[in-house]
């Protein structure tokens, strides 16, 4: 780069040739003295090279004496510079600067926050990047978690859910209708919007025979489609997962409930895609009854794998191996029901095991530990003594124990359930808020936590009612982002939330089950961006008849969400009884190479918070007045700058005057796609202007975004004064 006008020495040559003044030239020698080649003609100003008699000030009152091209403020840049800004800088060949100093970023590279940064590895969801990053889905790469990011906080308080919606029977075999199961949640059909999928029975056959499974739309509970050929077990749990990476989820589930019970896989729409077969084609049967299917790609080649006890199926439903297929959970080893085992890492090998209480497998079916003298029970894995390993929970009639993963040494426990009782699916989470994991669980008489590492081996006890089956489970999650997560579990009556701290109870619907060992699910089950409880219900046997005025006597699924819409975000997938968060993508693909859900999360059952937001900003108003005074059509474009999606159904209300100076409200409309991040829609008000609006002159009018028409809306963002736009609407009356 040059120096400024007066010390000049590569811009012009000295003057004295015999070029006047416009007279064409490629050098300043070439014109007359006190002239410079400026834009290839001879001009006054610049550097002429001449004795002017003037002293050399340092500076100038002309432009630089180089082609237009190449001048730069008052710079000439040379060949390897470029102009930023009014000063010379060498060429950026990414094209992309950044920050202040307009730094050069490398190719490939974004401009974030005024820094250039390299985006980190491809991803489908967040499990694909790291902690401190996000998937941005508009580029499909993870990008740093940063403090400008769009969030909301909770202010906190209390937890008031209000239901959403209920299923409660179906015209396809309407007399389907009792839910004792885990329901799964997944987006079948790649519309943003999840489906709920859950298997149901009649009244007469109580649980444990003939059902039908069904998939119903996530946001108002509609039917999608009911299945019943071949026999489904209505007590079986559900996996729903990509098996074979082909792009389109399959759905598992098991039937008949005996002895003749096989695993059967459907797509996306409920058809019947195979049932389980030995290598020889040949039809494989084992009892299956209330246990629960997993998904996981043992060996991370892209092919799924479907799990039921010690038994592991191909992603096209040949047998890969039977091995033990004793309880797993419920109700001893001659009559093993509900057998719920869990794939995991535990030895640091590229593979994952398939744990069960009291042994673990590798992916061909060979014996990684094996204690067949230990008990049996429902598991969970979780690193409860903060050393990196995976450490194995075991829940066994009555008493819960804690094991090495990864060679079954006993680390804590037996410590005898309060209340007695079985004793259910442990959910793991950080319940107090220390940054170590607790356990969850339910018995006869009460909810539980243990804890492991602290001065005594129970935080808290509840009473509740499970006097059927005792093995219910729960869920956890952090509605208020404090830190501490809250429990959800339904017992025989109630579905209650209790604070994960002491366990003071925060709400409770009345809701009937005779219980197995289904839990609620906590999930964005609607795709809109706030969370929500999904539970089931049947009302075969009356277990809550003393309790004066009980309402709770429902069947099928209810979902709720927050009254205030203060709960922070989540995913919009619980694929399976045995979830993880690090098991699944939202869009149900399997990942190949699974991150140890206890390095990241250390959780179990239990899905991750998101405080991303949406910021819905009034992009235009306009207005079309051609029909008038008959109709009147006003114009919104609502665009979504935020980092969390809204679903459809968005209110945006039209009103006369302006934000400062409002008149009367001209209606509402509603929008009807999913605004992700950076999508905009328009939406039109048609409506008939009153008499005093029809002058022919101008009027204003003005939209606002998330209001459902008195100045309320339903959607938490991280900005929201800028909801609104102002538009001017001209009506002449009749003349």
């Amino acid at each position: 780069m040059t120096g400024a006008l007066g010390l000049f020495t590569g811009c012009g040559d000295d003057g004295g040739g015999t070029g006047g003044t416009g007279s064409p030239c490629t050098s300043s020698a070439e014109c007359n003295a006190g002239l410079s080649c400026i834009d290839s003609t001879c001009q006054s100003g610049g550097d002429a090279g001449g004795d002017t008699g003037l002293p050399d000030t340092g500076t100038a009152d002309t432009a630089p004496s180089c082609p237009s091209a190449d001048r730069c403020g008052s710079d000439c840049c040379e060949a390897t510079e470029e102009c930023v800004a009014n000063a010379c800088m060498p060429i950026c060949e990414s094209s992309l600067r950044c920050g202040p100093a307009s730094t050069c970023c490398a190719a490939g590279d974004l401009c974030i926050s005024d820094a250039c940064t390299t985006p980190g590895d491809t991803c489908a969801d967040p499990i694909d990047c790291g902690a401190d990053e996000y998937c941005d889905s508009s580029i499909g790469r993870c990008l740093p978690r940063l403090a400008g990011r769009c969030e909301y906080f909770p202010p906190g308080g209390a937890i008031t859910p209000a239901q959403q919606w209920h299923w409660s029977g179906s015209t396809t075999e309407p007399s389907y209708v009792h839910v004792m199961m885990t329901p799964v949640v997944g987006d079948l059909d790649g519309d943003a919007i999840p489906e709920v999928l859950f298997n149901t029975y009649q009244a007469a056959t109580s649980y444990g025979g003939r059902g039908v499974l069904r998939a119903v739309r996530g946001d108002d509970g509609t039917d999608v489609f009911s299945v019943s050929t071949p026999e489904i077990c209505g007590d079986s749990g559900i996996a729903l997962g990509d098996l074979d990476g082909d792009g389109s989820p399959e759905i598992v589930t098991t039937g008949p409930c005996s002895g003749t019970g096989r695993v059967h896989v459907f797509d996306s729409t409920g058809t019947h895609l195979w049932s389980a077969t030995n290598p020889d084609g040949t039809p494989h049967y084992f009892n299956l009854d209330f246990g629960a299917p997993s998904i996981a790609d043992l060996e991370g080649d892209g092919q799924a794998e479907v799990i039921v006890g010690g038994t592991v199926y191909e992603s096209n439903g040949t047998l890969r191996f039977a091995n033990r297929n004793t309880a797993f959970g419920c109700c001893s080893p001659t009559a093993p029901r509900s057998q719920v085992t869990v794939a995991y890492n535990v030895d640091d090998d590229p593979e994952l095991e398939i744990v069960g209480s009291n042994v673990v497998w590798n992916s061909d079916g060979s014996v990684l530990w094996d204690n067949p003298g230990a008990p049996e029970g429902f598991i969970a894995v979780a690193d409860f003594f903060a050393d990196g390993q995976p450490d194995l929970v075991v829940v066994h009639e009555g008493s819960l124990s804690i094991f090495d993963a990864s060679d079954g040494t006993p680390l804590w426990g037996p410590i005898v359930q309060p209340g007695g009782g079985r004793g259910g699916p442990p959910t793991i989470a950080d319940f107090d808020g220390d940054d170590l994991p607790e356990i969850g669980v339910a018995g006869a008489a009460s909810y539980s936590v243990y804890d492991p590492d602290g001065s005594t081996p129970i935080l808290w006890s509840q009473t509740t009612q499970d006097m059927s089956s005792n093995i219910t489970g729960s869920s956890v999650f952090d509605f208020d982002g404090d830190g501490s997560a809250e429990v959800v579990y339904n017992d025989e009556c109630y579905m209650r939330v209790y604070a994960g701290a002491d366990g003071t109870v925060l709400a409770e619907v009345p809701q009937h089950s005779h219980t197995l060992i289904e839990y609620p699910l906590i999930v964005d089950v609607d795709g809109d961006g706030n969370t929500e409880i999904v539970f089931a219900g049947n009302a075969v046997v009356a277990r809550c008849a003393a309790i004066p005025g009980y309402t709770g006597n429902l069947a099928g699924i209810r979902v709720f969400e927050d009254a205030a819409d203060n709960w922070v975000g989540t995913r919009r997938v619980w694929n399976q009884h045995a979830y993880s968060i690090s098991h699944i993508r939202e869009d149900l693909s399997v990942p190949m190479s699974v991150e140890r859900n206890s390095d990241r999360w250390n959780s179990f059952r239990q899905n991750p918070q998101s405080f991303d937001a949406p910021d819905l900003v009034g992009a235009e108003a306009t207005s079309d007045g051609t029909a008038c005074p008959i109709e009147l059509r006003l114009s919104a474009r609502i665009q979504n700058d935020g980092a969390a999606a809204v679903g459809p159904g968005l209110s945006v209300s039209f009103y006369l005057g302006t934000p400062a100076a409002p008149g009367r409200l001209l209606g509402t409309v509603m929008t009807t796609g999913l605004l992700v991040p950076g999508a905009a829609e328009t939406v039109t008000l048609a409506f008939e202007p009153t008499v005093a609006e029809q002058t022919g002159a101008p009027l204003d009018f003005f939209f606002v975004a998330d209001d459902i028409g008195d100045g309320t809306g339903e959607h938490n963002e991280c900005i929201e004064d800028n909801n609104s736009a102002v538009g001017t609407f001209t009506c002449p009356g009749i003349s």
